[in-house]
């Protein structure tokens, strides 16, 4: 599995943890706001970011940030430098 894919589905894993249903929503919305899925979140983090935040506010998108980059850390085996999607998609093209 590459690391996009460890990516989108670490995002939706926090999405599912976040709340039942979370996932779809979310889906619906980034599609809606920007023609792109979860896989938004590789192709252009800094979008995804200002698209979810903008639906959830920026400490519930932090929030689910800090869910993501759990499994994507011990997945990706990223430093404890990496504290952002941003700085998770960089150091997996580096």
């Amino acid at each position: 599995m590459g690391s996009k894919e460890i990516i989108v589905r670490a995002i939706k894993t926090a999405c599912k943890k976040a709340s039942p249903g979370f996932e779809q929503l979310l889906e619906i919305h980034l599609r809606n706001n920007t023609g792109r899925g979860f896989e938004l979140v590789y192709e252009d983090p800094k979008r995804f970011k200002e698209v979810v935040t903008k639906m959830l506010g920026e400490y519930s998108y932090r929030l689910l940030e800090l869910l993501a980059l759990q499994e994507i850390k011990k997945e990706l085996k990223l430093g404890e430098n990496v504290n952002t999607l941003e700085d998770a998609v960089s150091s997996t093209r580096e």
